[in-house]
């Protein structure tokens, strides 16, 4: 089973690093992954975050589609993941799964990235000494695909916890299946917790130093990241935490990822294409199947082993 992403520019400016053989029209491919046998591409659109957001939501699906069809027409693809906000303009891929053009299966990846983003919270709590029980959580984007599986996951841990949205319907929806204490808000809400998980599709950084609480911690998931360095400067009181990031053992082209990581949303299409899974897993996270993506990652070795911020490990207090 053959493999592709299809994610996204991060900064206009990486195609100025790609050879122009990298480049097929709206899509930048990069050279074939060998992982223990199985053959696969990373390729990104060639257009930023805000242009996603930008540009009409049908057009932006043609060039997902036009991507689709060349990685299954040309690369012999059968298994795509739909990264950052491709996952986001497809319904959380489930528009993909219904073009008939594009014959293969379909994966978001956020199933191993919620496990990968509650695993980080857990880890941060203990690195800093702190327990859940007394903590207040906040949760960023608590509705969205990782948002939600991550609050069912994460609230029932903690003594208060702020479900943090931008449509008051959607957070009382995922009220009805969350256990805990907790509210809900439209209000970027943060200043009162100790904890902060971003899984926004927010196209630039969204937290600024007057959002956090004194020595805060930050597991930030989204992709651009909605807490950025120049924060992380601003207020050294806070930790900032990569959401996404687990060991892995082959190096990739692309300077986006550190060396000996990689996103556990790729890490998810890639386990699956090692399995042989035949299977689209799009839509909400279904927890069962996003507990067999920890068992898979266990038996393959990808696991978050160490905490990051952009990159860098992390020293425990």
């Amino acid at each position: 089973m053959r493999f592709a992403t299809i994610g996204h520019l991060i900064d206009e400016k990486d195609v100025e690093d790609y050879p122009k053989s990298w480049i097929h029209n709206q899509l930048v491919v990069f050279p074939e992954l060998n992982i223990n046998g199985t053959k696969g591409y990373l390729t990104a659109l060639l257009l930023t975050s805000q242009e996603i957001m930008e540009q009409p939501r049908e057009q932006i699906r043609k060039y997902i589609l036009d991507a689709a069809l060349y990685v299954q027409n040309e690369l012999d693809v059968d298994l795509i993941q739909l990264g950052a906000l491709t996952t986001s303009v497809t319904n959380g891929g489930v528009w993909m799964t219904k073009q008939t053009e594009y014959t293969g299966y379909v994966n978001h990846g956020d199933s191993y990235t919620a496990a990968v983003t509650c695993e980080s919270v857990r880890k941060s709590l203990q690195c800093f000494n702190k327990d859940p029980s007394d903590q207040i959580l906040a949760i960023v984007g608590a509705y969205g695909i990782i948002g939600e599986a991550v609050s069912k996951l994460l609230v029932p841990k903690f003594h208060h916890s702020i479900l943090i949205g931008r449509r008051m319907e959607k957070l009382k929806e995922l009220t009805q299946t969350v256990k805990g204490n907790c509210e809900t808000t439209v209000d970027l809400k943060t200043k009162e917790a100790d904890i902060v998980v971003t899984a926004t599709s927010h196209p630039t950084s969204l937290l600024n130093p007057h959002h956090l609480k004194k020595n805060a911690i930050v597991v930030d998931v989204s992709q651009p990241p909605n807490l950025s360095l120049d924060v992380c400067h601003q207020r050294p009181d806070i930790q900032r935490v990569d959401g996404g990031f687990v060991d892995f053992p082959v190096r990739l082209p692309t300077t986006r990822i550190p060396s000996g990581k990689n996103f556990a949303c790729i890490v998810e299409i890639i386990m699956q294409a090692l399995e042989d899974e035949r299977e689209h897993h799009v839509g909400s996270i279904d927890l069962p199947y996003l507990r067999k993506t920890v068992e898979r990652a266990k038996k393959y070795g990808f696991l978050l082993n160490e905490l990051t911020n952009f990159g860098q490990a992390i020293t425990c207090k």
